[in-house]
């Protein structure tokens, strides 16, 4: 066999090493909490490192550094990781919480998770109302003025990196990654039936933001993979998809159902973007701070203004 076919095959089988080890590993991590009173987040922290390693390796052809962007992105990663989640289920458990509560005496909507089926049934059910979920958050925070000025500040980093993987306003990645498991939580799951789906469910989609040049191959059509998610940042939205394309978070299935799913293909090869970025053209925010600030009006006039944002993000991109 030459050598370059091996390198190819090589190529192939690392996608679908590191979602098998990694998932294995969420696993451990969710039923060892007292794993994370050493590092908090570890699995995700060595997922990372994985990932940023495997950047080195198979250099993507359209890479665009973002070392400049180091700051801004540990601090995003840092907020998304360990405030987020915290704060959003501080303020929107009591209120999900209320109507059990209120109406049938339990905090609870099903007393016994047993009403819920087998086991099995419940991780089924669990994971495909997670990904349903979040297809459509996902695709109304790019049809709705307000959601798309949070979420367009995530389409504007100019390549898909592991240390971008967080970049996100607050609201826009709780609305689309925390409020959903609230609610599978109050509904009255089984804690391991949850804890298996949400394992399923983050690594279906972990490894989007990989910028390193591996193939997905069939894994394109079972999990959002870096070649499937680019074509979601691109800079030039193919033309009769709207205001984007691959909406899914973590398995491309939802795109296929509801018509939104792009991967073209040429001569047997997966065909990816020229350009990753804002589909108004604007720039990546270096500011952390005025990417929380500004979308919600709360900039001090007097502070500098980004002058990309000038009459260019008042409504989604056509």
């Amino acid at each position: 066999m030459p050598a370059v076919s091996k390198s190819t095959l090589l190529n192939f089988a690392v996608l679908p090493a590191v979602l098998a080890i990694f998932f294995g590993l969420r696993i451990v991590a969710q039923t060892h909490p007292e794993l994370d009173s050493w590092i908090p987040k570890w699995d995700r922290l060595l997922l990372f490192a994985v990932v940023v390693l495997l950047e080195r390796i198979y250099h993507y052809r359209y890479a665009v550094s973002q070392r400049h962007l180091l700051g801004r992105d540990v601090l995003s990663t840092f907020v998304t990781m360990y405030v987020v989640g915290f704060v959003t289920a501080l303020l929107v458990l009591p209120v999900l919480a209320y109507l059990p509560q209120h109406l049938l005496g339990r905090k609870l909507l099903f007393a016994s998770s047993d009403a819920l089926g087998p086991l099995w049934l419940q991780v089924v059910v669990i994971t495909a109302f997670v990904g349903f979920f979040r297809y459509w958050m996902h695709r109304l925070q790019h049809e709705n003025q307000f959601l798309w000025e949070l979420h367009a500040y995530h389409h504007r980093v100019t390549d898909l990196k592991a240390l971008n993987t967080y970049v996100s306003h607050p609201i826009d990645y709780a609305l689309r990654n925390v409020l959903v498991y609230l609610v599978v939580g109050v509904i009255g799951f089984d804690p391991f039936a949850i804890l298996i789906a949400a394992a399923i469910t983050f690594i279906g989609g972990g490894l989007q933001h990989c910028g390193a040049d591996l193939k997905g191959g069939f894994l394109n059509y079972v999990f959002v993979t870096p070649e499937v998610h680019r074509w979601h940042h691109t800079a030039d939205v193919p033309k009769g998809y709207g205001y984007s394309c691959n909406y899914s978070v973590e398995f491309p299935v939802w795109d296929m159902l509801f018509g939104t799913f792009y991967l073209p293909q040429k001569d047997g090869q997966t065909l990816q973007p020229e350009r990753i970025g804002h589909p108004d053209g604007l720039p990546d925010e270096r500011s952390y701070v005025r990417m929380l600030l500004m979308p919600l009006g709360l900039w001090p006039a007097s502070w500098p203004k980004d002058p990309a944002l000038a009459g260019t993000q008042s409504a989604p991109p056509a």
